[in-house]
Formats: C-alpha cells, sequence, structure tokens
C-alpha cells in the first residue's frame, strides 16, 4: 500500500408488525441484504431500499423487541456535561415559547419538570452500545450514515414541529413518543417561526399520528414534517440521521481540496502563475480580461480531469473527522490480535484508494481486499492482519499509534 497524504409520494405510512423471528443473515459484508430482517417489518434491506428509501415512511411495531436504552438518565447528564460531546437542551415555555441552550450543560432540569429535551449527538462516538444499534443500518452507504442522536425527554418534551433535509429512523427505546407525521406541501408550506430559537414550523396540520412503544422504529423520507411528544417521561427516542450533502457545498469542498493538493506529478515549482506580456493599456480598467478568465477556467478544469484526483478528493471529503472529533494516541499492535476501527474512524474506498479518517492510499491485491473488509466490517481477524504485506501491516500499526485503530 502507498499512501497520498492530504489530509410525490404515498400519505399513507406503511405500518408493518414485525415478524416474530427474525431472520437476520450474515454474509461476508455484515448483513444479507437480501434477507427479511424484522428491523424493517419483514422486509430485506434491499427492499426496504427500493420501496421506502427517499420516498415514503415506515411504521415497524417492535422493530427491535426487547431493546434496553444504551445509556441510562445518569450517564444522560454525564454526557450532556461533557465538553466532548455536543448536547443541546430544548425547553417549552408558557404562551407557546421556546428557548435553546447549547451544552455542555452542567446541570439539567430536574427528571420530574415537564416540557424539556435534551439532545446528545453523536452518541455512537461515546457509547458501545449506541455504536451497535447504528450498525445495523449498514446497509446504506457509509459515505450517508453520518451519526446516532439520542433524544431524552420528560413528560409533554419534544423539539417542535419541524422537518429534516435528510433521511432518518426513528427509533423508541424507552417511555413513550406520541408522532404526528404529514407531507410537505400538504401538511405544512415549510415557513419557519421567526420568534423562536429553534427552527420550528409555522404551520402544521398532520395527515397521521401514531405512538411508538419501546421497539418500534419509524422511517421519514426528507421532507416529511413530524412532532414528537414524550407522552409520561423518561422517554428516550434514538434518532439514525444520514448526510445529504448539497452540491455546492460539495463543490466547493471538493474544488478547495483539488487546488491544495496541486499537481503530485509536476516538479516544485512547476505551477503557473498568471501572465500577460501582451496586455494592452485599458480604458475600462473595471472589466476582467478574457485571458485571465480563460486562466481561471483552465485551472479548475486541469484540476478536475487530474487522473483520479476527484475521486481522491471525494473519498477524503467523506471520510475527513467532524470537528469536536478527537483521537487518543495509542501504541502499535502486537501479533495475534483481533483489530477494529476506533468508533471515530471513517473508512470508505473505491476502485483505487482506501480512505480513512481523511487520508487517502492507494492499495491492490490482498492488501486491498482486506483493507476493503476492514472497512465494511469494521474489523479484521489476527489471521487477516497476518496476511497482510509488510507495508499494510506497518500502516495498520500507524493508524493504531494515531488511536484509529484499537484491539478488539
Amino acid at each position: 500500500m502507498t499512501a497520498k497524504t492530504s489530509a410525490n409520494t404515498s400519505a399513507k405510512t406503511s405500518d408493518v408488525t414485525s415478524p416474530t423471528a427474525a431472520s437476520d443473515a450474515v454474509s461476508a459484508s455484515g448483513i444479507d441484504i437480501h434477507a427479511p430482517t424484522e428491523l424493517l417489518g419483514g422486509l430485506s434491506p434491499e427492499q426496504f431500499m427500493q420501496r421506502h428509501w427517499q420516498k415514503e415512511p415506515l411504521l415497524v411495531r417492535q422493530a427491535l423487541p426487547g431493546v434496553t436504552p444504551p445509556i441510562d438518565r445518569a450517564t444522560v447528564a454525564r454526557l450532556a456535561a461533557s465538553d466532548e460531546v455536543e448536547s443541546r437542551l430544548v425547553s417549552q415555555q408558557p404562551q407557546d415559547r421556546w428557548s435553546l441552550r447549547q451544552g455542555p450543560i452542567a446541570k439539567l432540569p430536574a427528571w420530574t419538570k415537564p416540557q424539556w429535551t435534551v439532545l446528545l449527538q453523536g452518541l455512537d462516538l461515546h457509547v458501545p452500545a449506541a455504536e451497535a444499534l447504528l450498525s445495523r443500518f449498514r446497509f446504506v452507504p457509509e459515505a450517508r450514515l453520518d451519526d446516532l442522536m439520542l433524544s431524552y425527554a420528560s413528560d409533554g418534551g419534544g423539539v417542535g414541529p419541524h422537518f429534516d433535509s435528510y433521511d432518518v429512523f426513528l427509533i423508541q427505546v424507552s417511555g413513550r413518543r406520541h408522532w404526528h407525521i404529514g407531507r410537505r406541501g400538504v401538511a405544512t408550506t415549510g415557513t419557519l417561526r421567526d420568534d423562536v430559537p429553534l427552527k420550528v414550523l409555522a404551520d402544521f396540520t398532520p395527515e397521521q399520528d401514531f405512538i411508538l412503544e419501546p421497539g418500534d422504529l419509524l422511517y421519514l423520507p426528507p421532507g416529511w414534517a413530524h412532532d414528537g411528544v414524550a407522552v409520561g417521561g423518561d422517554c428516550m427516542t434514538a434518532s439514525v440521521g444520514f448526510r445529504s450533502p448539497w452540491r455546492a457545498e460539495l463543490a466547493n469542498e471538493l474544488l478547495v481540496r483539488l487546488t491544495d493538493e496541486g499537481d503530485e506529478d509536476e516538479a516544485p515549482g512547476s505551477d503557473l502563475m498568471y501572465a500577460d506580456p501582451r496586455q494592452p493599456a485599458t480604458g475600462a480598467p473595471g472589466q476582467i480580461p478574457e485571458a485571465l478568465l480563460t486562466f481561471a477556467r483552465e485551472a479548475v478544469m486541469k484540476a478536475v480531469q487530474e487522473p483520479l484526483a476527484l475521486e481522491r478528493a471525494l473519498g477524503e471529503a467523506l471520510t475527513e473527522p467532524k470537528p469536536h472529533v478527537f483521537f487518543e494516541a495509542g501504541e502499535g499492535l502486537p501479533e495475534g490480535v483481533d483489530v477494529r476501527l476506533d468508533a471515530r474512524s471513517r473508512m470508505m474506498y473505491d476502485t483505487a484508494h482506501i480512505f480513512i479518517n481523511g487520508a487517502a492510499f492507494r492499495a491492490g491485491g490482498l492488501d486491498a481486499t482486506l483493507m476493503r473488509r476492514l472497512a465494511d466490517q469494521r474489523r479484521l481477524t489476527a489471521a487477516d492482519v497476518a496476511a497482510l504485506s509488510e507495508d499494510a501491516r506497518t500502516l495498520l500499526d500507524q493508524w493504531a499509534e494515531d488511536g484509529w485503530v484499537q484491539i478488539d
């Protein structure tokens, strides 16, 4: 391995009661996408993606029977107070007023006080049980999978009617929550209130409502408005969210990476600076010269057309850790151990590269096969590690020292 451094939808929600027996079959990728699963109400991941993904909601009763919360109340309070966890406290006040407080939150309201919610973003980065829950949804590409957020709410707590621009799975892990949902353009115009610090809809007439019990799951495509209110308190809802980059934002990110990277095949100092020895005197100094416009266009096209440059920039951008993510330094790996990716590591691949945490590497043969396995399964056995080439094994040691890889 070699490194390249860079650092119209249905108005009715499908309501499915899960089969009593699970039929998840584990394949080489960790999930058999063809096998029916109780998580999706007897649909296979393949069927779910064809029928519901970005199309219409799905309600599954007892998608996760016997589910237990990934954390308890005391841990909710501890994580909300941590500066390593992104947290928010939302409270509903009299006369339909709302307040929002960004974390860290040293002290939460009394558990018995009604109408407040604390949101813990990226819980999968800090709690193994949350990471395991998130992994149940890895039939969606890693490039789209974002994180697991936990919402803890007291009686009547919620964040108001709103809609997301991305897909979301809402999993009731404790207590009960009353959901109202409806399509944008039917249930709401999408107009937001300008008198509250939250993205709360100014108008919302729901089309459907239902109460989720522990183990129930609700999938909502982008643009479906929803309003969830805790019933009775001690309500925990896990939200599996997905990344949906805007085209302009993605283009900006990629162009920045492409221009920062430069052309690795050119000699140092060989980059071109604009020159205009034939520029005549002008009586219109405010007009941009055509030659400069041509120079700019050629610069962008050259960066985009460089072989594998766009692919490399995309992979690096998709695996770049979030700003608040930090890794703890570790040590090289001893012989004969299974390894796993740290929960905070993002790893993907394409036909030519392996990407991890914003870095790109070229790999081929058995090394590529094993590194892709690590990205898909997030684990390698000791036998897999032993089969790596000397260079790939050295690289794996470096990842362990960087805290990207751990002993399993």
